[in-house]
């Protein structure tokens, strides 16, 4: 099986070279990378030039900004059976490819899903995602596991479902994350069949550990609020509800333990989610009919 890695990137070089060294000691050497450059400069052109020695890469430059619109791009482009969307501060362990082709080869489903651990560390890179408890992913799972760089796809469902270009980094809207839960929802809502394998591990940086502390409140609160409005557009109020009125206590519990800054992100959380149900709420009412049918969202 030969794989399609479209990897988007801008502002970065350090980091794209290490994902490009990690894919020279996989074990399973057929495929190739797409790069959806969209960096204004040739910051990446030497890089390319080296490592293409090595593999196939296609070089694609897209000026336009949206993480959602350079991948969608980079799925016109894909020749291979199987399909990811690697970060560009991610990284693959080296029998990473060979494990996937070995999962789909001897199973039904047509995408599966990794656990993201840290960079250095085997444990979680983040608070909120992967857990030990592989199984089939249905809407509600894909909220909580819902990131594309720990995705992998049989090509027939990338080319069929295409990323919403209203949603994630660049996107010039208020939901500035998301477009990966966003993507999960669909192929849920498709009925492809998706299972999460606690056992295959991606690499990807601990943001806590790469991020000042300002970083971190703007990213807390920014996921929050593009998973507020993924809510809303996918659930009933009980199940927001549930979502942010536990958070609640957390805030004044890392007060009383001297932990502010954990507060402050706990308090970014809440506000961005709240703050993305309204704006799900104040859609008009057949734009939300029409996101549901088209399985969560309009392209």
């Amino acid at each position: 099986m030969r794989f399609s890695l479209i990897l988007a990137t801008k502002n970065r070089v350090t980091e794209v070279e290490r994902f490009l060294r990690s894919l020279t000691t996989q074990s399973h050497t057929d495929f190739e990378v797409i790069v959806v450059d969209q960096n204004r400069d040739d910051r990446l052109v030497e890089l390319i030039e080296f490592y293409s020695q090595k593999f196939s890469i296609l070089h694609l430059k897209q000026l336009e900004p949206g993480l959602s619109r350079a991948r969608n791009l980079g799925r016109s482009h894909i020749k291979g059976n199987l399909v990811a969307f690697p970060d560009d501060d991610c990284l693959y362990p080296p029998e990473l490819l060979t494990q996937i082709v070995h999962y789909f080869e001897n199973s039904q489903t047509e995408v599966v899903i990794a656990r993201a651990f840290d960079i250095d560390e085997d444990k979680n890179a983040f608070l909120y995602c992967g857990d030990d408890n592989s199984g089939v992913v249905d809407l509600e799972r894909a909220f909580r596991i819902g990131m594309t760089f720990v995705m992998f796809f049989h090509a027939h469902v990338v080319k069929e479902i295409t990323f919403d270009e209203t949603i994630g980094p660049g996107s010039g809207t208020p939901w500035g994350c998301g477009e990966d839960m966003d993507y999960l929802f669909k192929c849920v809502r498709a009925g492809y069949n998706i299972y999460y394998n606690a056992k295959l591990i991606v690499r990807h940086p601990n943001p806590f550990k790469i991020y000042n502390f300002r970083q971190l409140l703007w990213r807390e609160y920014s996921y929050g609020r593009g998973n507020g409005y993924l809510m809303g557009n996918n659930f009933p109020a009980s199940f927001v509800r549930a979502e942010i009125l536990p958070n609640l206590p957390y805030v004044i519990t890392y007060i009383f333990q001297g932990r502010f800054d954990y507060s402050a992100y706990v308090a970014a959380v809440i506000i961005g989610m709240s703050l993305g149900y309204w704006d799900s709420l104040k859609q008009p009412k057949s734009i939300q009919t029409m996101k549901k049918l088209t399985g969560g969202s309009i392209a």
